[in-house]
């Protein structure tokens, strides 16, 4: 049909329709765009014939029929702005009403079409100002339709500064995020975990660090947010899993036995079908005994999304790999929870083991958990230990295996390398 819906107007008809009726100021007018998530794969499983069908649903039901409608355009397959006339509607009225009708189409749609998750996504703009341009006006409702792709909790948004210059931000991060792997920029640090007892190296965390063109660090709080809104993370997931694997590979090569490296894994990543067939490949590639590779998820994932994700995760410890809880305390298991999560190591969350060694009854809590926690035979991992003071409580309560400033910051690999795997390997500390 190629945007071609019976009773929309074409894209110079649209724009002059918009622009007369905001001069006039008969109206109090607001522009919609709007989009349908996994149109494609309506054509796929259905048929074109039934994507076609959809797509003059939508105009009819948004637009042709809709009794607030002014004016309204069809652009290439799935894509559609409108003009309503809202006089007596406030802001929080005209969300209401977009919001119900979103909620009675992807109804309708999903009773049509159980194959597909259907989302609609509506971006607003209230056009107040006469003086704008009609093409700018437009452009900010589907700056603000734009924003909220991949956010399936949001049934529309009203543009505004702040959310469309963050959307900007967002692209642009994206952008560097693509450029940087192209140019192989993404690279890993490595943490030590310490053994107290043994005085030694027993494990390290990869972290992710990407840098400029200019060499300077992004720090990852700017970018994984980001990753996590646009999808992309999923792809960071694996530039990690490839990255540990080769710098296992390294080290045998340079025959050093290497530590096992922990590596964090997204819930996105997680949930997907083929990560125990990309975690085989990548060991068939590089020849890396499994006991050398960790994967860390939040506790909060383990939580949420564990049915998900049993399936992979057992299959993924039947081939040897150790399944981190990561951020323990961060979220709100209940013991009978902690007894059942299908996993090797606990990693206490650095700012709720923090706040709990601050007071004698979150001193206790540490204590009982810590004991808890090895009764039911769950390797230990105290994470964030910074002061000499903590390192000697936590391991007075049990646990042997640290990871904090106080031993050591992340290190680029070659410096983990140098540090931990030459010459003797025992840690001093505490002077």
């Amino acid at each position: 049909m190629g945007g071609c819906y019976l009773g929309m107007a074409g894209h110079d008809v649209f724009n002059n329709k918009v622009r007369e009726i905001v001069n006039t100021n008969e109206h109090r007018v607001v522009l919609l765009a709007l989009d349908i998530s996994n149109f494609k794969y309506i054509n796929d499983f259905y048929g074109m014939d039934e994507g076609d069908k959809v797509m003059q649903d939508i105009a009819d039901f948004y637009f042709i029929n809709e009794p607030l409608c002014l004016a309204s355009h069809g652009i290439g397959f799935d894509q559609f702005r409108g003009a309503y006339k809202v006089d007596n509607m406030t802001d929080e009225d005209v969300v209401g009403y977009i919001t119900r009708k979103n909620r009675i189409f992807e109804k309708e749609l999903s009773e049509r079409y159980p194959l597909v998750y259907q989302h609609v996504y509506v971006g607003l703009y209230f056009y107040d100002d006469p003086s704008l341009d009609v093409r700018m006006a437009v452009d900010r409702a589907n700056l603000a339709k734009k924003s909220t792709k991949g956010r399936f909790d949001i049934p529309c948004c009203v543009y505004s500064a702040d959310n469309c210059n963050e959307y900007l931000e967002h692209m642009d991060m994206s952008n560097e995020f693509v450029r940087a792997c192209e140019e192989e920029r993404i690279e890993i640090f490595l943490q030590p975990k310490i053994s107290v007892s043994h005085n030694c190296v027993a494990g390290a965390e990869a972290l992710v660090r990407m840098k400029t063109r200019a060499g300077e660090l992004v720090s990852p709080a700017r970018f994984v947010p980001v990753l996590e809104h646009t999808g992309m993370i999923g792809k960071l997931d694996d530039i990690m899993l490839d990255k540990t694997f080769a710098f296992q590979r390294q080290c045998i090569d340079k025959g050093i036995k290497p530590v096992p490296v922990s590596v964090n894994i997204s819930r996105q990543r997680f949930t997907s079908e083929d990560l125990l067939k990309y975690m085989l490949q990548l060991q068939d590639k590089y020849q890396i005994d499994s006991a050398l590779i960790e994967l860390e998820i939040l506790e909060t994932t383990f939580i949420d999304a564990l049915d998900a994700m049993i399936d992979v995760i057992n299959a993924l410890r039947v081939k040897g790999f150790k399944i981190n809880v990561d951020d323990f305390g961060s979220g709100y298991s209940s013991l009978n929870q902690i007894a059942n999560i299908p996993a090797d190591i606990i990693k206490f969350d650095r700012v709720f083991a923090s706040r709990s060694l601050k007071s004698d009854k979150g001193r206790q809590v540490i204590k009982s958990l810590i004991k808890m926690l090895k009764m039911v035979e769950y390797e230990l991992v105290f994470e964030g230990v910074e002061t000499k003071e903590d390192l000697d409580t936590v391991v007075s309560y049990g646990c042997d295996v640290i990871q904090g400033f106080y031993f050591d910051r992340p290190l680029p690999a070659n410096e983990f390398v140098d540090k931990y795997y030459t010459g003797s390997r025992e840690i001093t500390y505490g002077t």
